[in-house]
């Protein structure tokens, strides 16, 4: 009896006339109730195998009912507005009836008779998957086919079982109003909760719409959420409903399981909570059904803070024990972190793992040629993101005070948001001076550690093009581009190497021999098919831009993104972003 006592104060009771309370509420503009052949349409997308006529069937033995029914007048009338009009009340009228009790009091209309409906709400595929469940009875066929032919098979005797099963089941069920009860506390407040449920935690969809038939019309066009939100009194639901912190907390925990159990991508739900509902509405079967109960849990899990001041877990952390959550509860409210961190874990971030910046676009047309040629793939692949600086000088800048701190600042913000910065710069203008004063420079985000590390800062002797291909490389390749209207020598180019700013120098050379401007975005693509060639007498890997991807490849593989503020810390505080002060060395010691 103990037991039983105590089970009784968990379990939600059925109220009277809980259905005509919901639409003389108004409690269906922002989840609409669906006539019958709509809740079919409904059920089976979600995969529970029910047509009109079991529908029907099953209210008539009291199994299961819609939340109201309505009757074609006798007399010329208006339809049934919701919400509802003075003098225009249905249910006043006798032609609109609650049948949310637990035994039908009323005439059950055959499944063709169209002079009368009824009105759903989607929460109730909860308890209408469970009534499927007891009234569907699996029987496998090879057990009767898998005997020898003088063994006969009592059908008479499987028959009275099957229907004592049937007939046990239909009596538990017909007195069961727990689950009815769960479905109609989630219609009820589903104006003031549901539109929280209807988003990716980043917008969500607070409209009502218009819906009409021969019998009701509903109006949502003028209904205004946030003005409802403002008059909304939590503690009527739970006087009417005869709420407790133990009731309404099992009710949440029932949906919850109930949707974890049935949802094949339950595993996945932290990303699919950032999906769009246009996209998620695209599911199907399960995946859909577990899309209606877990908005149903989530309502819930709101009116109990509402009303208790307590948070409950999420739907999907109710079966499981979380010892440690990933991520870490104080991330959660910020949404795009939060995502940030799931897609980490999934990845799926498109965050780039490193950040390479290159001077212009013939290094850049170069480099992703490298890429294809030589390592196979895109550099993207990588999780590397190519930014061309568009010259030296708008890495060093110009004015005497402030010349590093555009691009320090820019490593800094990058390697804050742990996306590793490799420069790779010609040398001229203060690009050596840009390398010393990074060494020295304090991150703006983190006490323990500089912006970033020296080798971080490739500074190439010469220049790109000196660096990685010989002086006979350089003109062969200027006399390709030249198409015969210059020819140019490997002395020519090597005084060009020996000039103070060795690439300017071989830009005037091509210009005053051949007339025009040196397009060295084509000159650098021909040099790495020179490069990759294996007619070449340099080995490839001896090139120092192949040395210099190599690594920077190997920084991108090894930076992994992280799934958690602690982790994070971690790796902010680490050596790999930049190098460490001293005293966060003398703190990490102690």
């Amino acid at each position: 009896m103990k037991e039983k006592a105590a089970v009784d104060d968990k379990l939600l009771t059925l109220p009277a006339n809980a259905g005509r309370a919901i639409v003389e509420a108004a409690a269906v503009i922002a989840c609409p109730l669906l006539g019958t052949d709509r809740f079919v349409s409904y059920c089976c997308e979600r995969g529970l195998s029910i047509d009109r006529e079991r529908l029907i069937r099953l209210e008539r033995l009291g199994l299961f009912a819609p939340v109201f029914r309505v009757c074609t007048p006798n007399e010329e009338s208006p339809p049934f507005f919701i919400p509802v009009r003075k003098g225009n009340n249905w249910f006043t009228k006798n032609w609109a009836w609650d049948t949310t009790g637990l035994a039908p009091h009323y005439d059950v209309p055959s499944p063709h008779d169209r002079t009368q409906e009824g009105y759903y709400s989607i929460f109730q595929i909860d308890y209408l998957h469970l009534v499927l469940l007891e009234m569907t009875l699996p029987i496998q066929l090879d057990t009767y086919l898998d005997r020898h032919d003088d063994q006969c098979i009592d059908w008479q005797k499987s028959g009275e079982s099957w229907m004592q099963y049937a007939d046990s089941r239909l009596k538990s069920l017909r007195v069961h109003g727990y689950r009815r009860s769960v479905a109609l506390l989630c219609q009820l407040i589903s104006n003031r909760y549901y539109p929280l449920t209807r988003g990716d935690r980043r917008t969500i969809q607070v409209g009502g719409g218009h819906f009409a038939d021969q019998w009701i019309s509903v109006d949502g066009f003028r209904w205004d959420w946030r003005e409802y939100v403002q008059d909304w009194e939590p503690h009527a639901v739970e006087r009417r409903f005869e709420l407790t912190p133990r009731k309404l907390q099992y009710a949440f925990e029932t949906l919850a399981i109930e949707q974890a159990s049935c949802d094949p991508l339950e595993n996945w739900y932290q990303l699919i909570q950032f999906v769009s509902i246009e996209e998620r509405k695209k599911l199907k079967g399960e995946a859909l059904r577990a899309e209606t109960l877990r908005a149903g849990a989530h309502m819930l899990r709101l009116l109990y803070k509402d009303l208790y001041e307590e948070e409950l877990p999420h739907p999907n952390e109710v079966t499981r024990q979380v010892i440690r959550p990933i991520p870490e509860l104080e991330v959660r409210q910020d949404t795009r972190r939060f995502l940030e961190f799931v897609a980490n874990r999934f990845g799926v971030n498109p965050q780039p793992k490193l950040a390479l910046i290159v001077e212009g676009e013939s290094e850049d047309a170069a480099v992703r040629k490298i890429f294809w040629r030589y390592f196979g793939v895109h550099p993207g692949t990588c999780g590397i993101e190519i930014l061309v600086l568009g010259g030296v000088g708008t890495a060093t800048g110009t004015k005497k005070d402030d010349r590093f701190r555009a691009i320090l600042r820019l490593v800094d913000y990058l390697h804050h948001h742990q996306t590793i910065t490799y420069l790779i710069l010609d040398n001229e203008n203060y690009s050596k001076r840009l390398k010393d004063e990074a060494r020295k420079a304090k991150s703006k985000h983190s006490d323990r550690r500089y912006v970033t590390r020296g080798e971080y800062i490739r500074i190439w002797k010469d220049s790109f093009e000196f660096d990685n291909y010989s002086c006979e490389e350089i003109a062969a390749a200027m006399n390709e581009l030249a198409q015969g209207r210059a020819r140019f020598s490997r002395n020519e180019v090597n005084g060009c190497k020996k000039a103070t700013n060795a690439s300017a120098a071989l830009v005037r050379l091509y210009r005053q021999k051949a007339n025009y401007d040196l397009p060295k975005v084509k000159l650098n693509e021909i040099m790495v098919e020179y490069m990759l060639s294996n007619d070449s007498r340099r080995k490839v890997e001896n090139r120092p831009i192949i040395k210099a991807l190599v690594r920077v490849v190997r920084l991108a593989t090894r930076n992994p993104l992280p799934t958690t503020l602690e982790t994070w810390e971690v790796n902010q505080a680490s050596k790999y972003m930049g190098k460490k002060h001293k005293t966060a060395r003398k703190r990490g010691g102690t």
